[in-house]
């Protein structure tokens, strides 16, 4: 039954008895569901007519708690029929509230502020209210001046004009008191029997509406937990009828369906689950539902995207049929799995790569990975005394004494060292020995790997060797300024001393710029190599031809070659050598390679560019006759900061990065650059490879 219809029911039926007694004589107009027609009413007594005004009153009360939306509404409106079936303008409705042991104002009709809370905080026993509260029967004061039972509220009563009262008890179903329901008059008034008895039927519609506020409230309460329980399980529940229809779902459940309640409730749980139907899972099923038994399993199953998972099913009766709990337990089937396929892969590991792994007992005697150390390095001796032959010579003794010292210490420990591989040759192994001991600490095993680092000890040294290039190149770059700078100083400082000297201030401003453009070089430099290393190198591409280039480039060396006296021989086609390419950047590429021949060959030496054509590329050649380079240090002569040997006096200078440069220009270009040398003083040949201009390119 709902909520309004029950308190219609509730109302109809207390104020139908009501009146039955009130009058008697139009008992006739009522019937079980018809309206009363109130032009049928026949009276002209003053009693019957207030009789029928009465009902009116009460029916209208009843209809409007009807749409009243909360209690409080509900208690204004008894309220306001109360004051009307007396013909006064003031009502309050108390409850009793126990954590303070005193009367509280819920409701009051005609009050103003102040007089409400003078009834606040009323004691029982206190005033009428108090007192009808406390004997749990109607008290009246047809008279506060003349009344010393209320001689306390006096001065409130006259403060608000308020002569006489009286207050009607409400209780609970279990006859416990909960509040009054008071009535003021402001002269002094003695009730009639007619008023009694309508204050004691809203006394008791409050008792009604309190009682069906509180259970609904309980109920309320009950489904929240119910539902917050069912909400927060980590399991899914269903609930299926005895024809295995279903009838309920939680979050849980929904969410592992995947599929929304709507198109569950009410279906066959083997239409929606056909798999099953004929399974041990349908069978344990039907089991559980005839012989009333509980049942679990795991089951493993494919949900409707196809995705494949296991469930943990518990079913249990219950009267509307089962209780069906599953729980996703797909990732513990995973980590299971995922054990059993560790402990199978590390059985496998260890038989395929049983030469990491070694175990000895507490004093270092080798109890198993012996035959796979010999596997490792072909040793065919003694292994108790001679593990350590296979270690290289330089590691050797630095290995056993670390063995030693770790079974001394009785601690983690690891160490590396080189080891001759079977193959011949040696490897970074870095082995780690750590203790297994008891409950007592007491070592029982020493449990060991070796693994192969030889990559991140390579790793390990270049940087190393970049860390001492950085050195050197800071070092070399310190030297390279500092000579330019105080040949300027000096010059400048000259220049001071002899202003009037005109031959002598020409040469010294000839030292200036020229050691100014020295140190502008080098800042250039500094500045391509940040930007190349950042990638902020842009290319002004144009078709060029490539013997322009050369002879740009020879223009600008030929100061620093005329200087040393070189002889110098050019090799370019008649005929065009188009490319695309940025023409301030080529220049710099074979210029750089032309400064560096003449920096390194000495005086009256020989240098050579030649430019050729090769199927779709062009070769440019710079050959000299200089100090050569180490075939050794071929491999990284282009690298940042990389110089060929020099003598102590740095007469040839520079930074180490005009050859990086060349490499990164060319290769920006889609070319290559290659260096070649025989030896020391057996000279240097550079080699340019740039690909010649095609039609598409030329057009883009």
């Amino acid at each position: 039954m709902s909520r309004n219809l029950f308190c219609f029911s509730l109302q109809r039926s207390c104020l139908l008895s009501v009146y039955n007694r009130l009058c008697p004589k139009s008992r006739l107009l009522l019937s079980n569901s018809n309206m009363i027609n109130y032009e049928n009413v026949i009276s002209s007594s003053h009693d019957e007519v207030n009789e029928i005004s009465d009902w009116k009153a009460l029916h209208r009360l009843s209809t409007a708690l009807l749409k009243a939306d909360t209690v409080h509404q509900k208690l204004e409106r008894i309220l306001r029929t109360v004051v009307e079936f007396h013909q006064t303008q003031y009502g309050v409705i108390l409850f009793f509230d126990q954590g303070r042991d005193a009367l509280t104002v819920k409701a009051s009709v005609g009050l103003v502020e102040s007089a409400v809370e003078g009834l606040t905080k009323v004691k029982p026993g206190q005033g009428c209210c108090g007192l009808a509260f406390a004997e749990r029967h109607r008290v009246i004061i047809e008279d506060f001046e003349s009344n010393d039972a209320v001689a306390q509220f006096r001065p409130w009563a006259a403060q608000h004009s308020f002569r006489a009262v009286y207050s009607t008890p409400f209780y609970d179903a279990d006859g416990d008191a909960l509040g009054v329901l008071s009535v003021y008059f402001d002269k002094p008034h003695k009730p009639t029997l007619r008023e009694k008895e309508l204050a004691d039927i809203c006394a008791t519609t409050i008792a009604l509406i309190l009682d069906r506020d509180r259970s609904e409230t309980e109920l309320r309460r009950e489904r929240d937990r119910r539902d917050q329980i069912l909400g927060g399980m980590a399991e899914g529940l269903c609930i299926v009828d005895h024809n295995f229809n279903v009838l309920e779902m939680n979050d849980t459940g929904v969410r592992i369906s995947k599929r929304p309640f709507y198109e569950l409730s009410g279906q066959s749980y083997w239409a929606l689950w056909p798999e099953p139907a004929n399974s041990e899972v349908g069978q344990l099923y039907r089991k559980a539902m005839v012989e009333r038994v509980p049942v679990h399993l795991e089951n493993r199953w494919e949900d409707p995207t196809g995705e494949i998972g296991w469930y943990e099913l518990s079913v249990y009766p219950i009267d509307e049929g089962l209780a069906l709990f599953f729980r996703d337990i797909t990732e513990r089937k995973k980590a299971e799995e995922a054990v059993r396929d560790s402990e199978t892969r590390y059985r496998l590991l260890s038989e395929s790569l049983s030469q990491l792994v070694w175990r000895t007992d507490s004093q270092g005697v080798i109890v198993q990975g012996g035959e796979s150390w010999r596997n490792y390095t072909g040793y065919k001796g003694d292994l108790q005394q001679g593990w350590h032959e296979a270690v290289h010579p330089e590691d050797r003794e630095k290995a056993r004494e670390w063995w030693q010292a770790t079974l001394v210490s009785s601690e983690i420990s690891k160490f590396t060292f080189r080891v001759l591989r079977q193959d011949g040759k040696y490897r970074y192994l870095e082995t780690r020995a750590v203790p297994w001991k008891d409950s007592n600490g007491n070592i029982k095993e020493w449990i060991g790997s070796c693994e192969d680092v030889t990559t991140s000890a390579l790793h390990e040294g270049e940087l190393k060797l970049a860390n001492q290039r950085k050195d050197h190149f800071l070092a070399v770059l310190s030297h390279e300024l500092r000579n330019p700078l105080s040949a300027t100083r000096m010059a400048a400082q000259l220049l001071g001393t002899s202003p009037a000297d005109a031959a002598r201030v020409t040469q010294l401003s000839e030292v200036i710029q020229r050691q100014v453009g020295h140190m502008s070089r080098l800042v250039e430099d500094l500045v391509d190599v940040s930007r190349v290393s950042q990638g902020l190198v842009l290319l002004d591409k144009h078709a060029i031809d490539l013997r322009t280039i050369v002879k740009n480039a020879v223009e600008q060396v030929t100061p620093m070659i005329a200087a040393k006296n070189h002889l110098l021989k050019m090799e370019i086609p008649v005929h065009e050598c188009k490319v695309y390419g940025d023409r301030t950047r080529l220049v710099q590429v074979v210029c750089n390679l032309l400064s560096n021949a003449a920096r390194y060959t000495p005086d009256q030496g020989n240098i050579r560019v030649t430019l050729a054509i090769e199927e779709n590329h062009y070769l440019l050649t710079v050959v000299d006759n200089g100090i050569g380079i180490d075939p050794a240090a071929i491999t990284e002569i282009f690298d940042f900061y990389v110089q060929a040997e020099r003598s102590t006096d740095r007469k040839n200078g520079g930074l180490g990065l005009g050859l990086a440069l060349v490499k990164s220009l060319v290769e920006l270009h889609g070319g290559n650059v290659t260096a070649m040398s025989h030896g020391k003083d057996l000279g240097s040949t550079f080699t340019i490879t740039l690909p010649q201009l095609v039609t598409t390119k030329l057009l883009t």
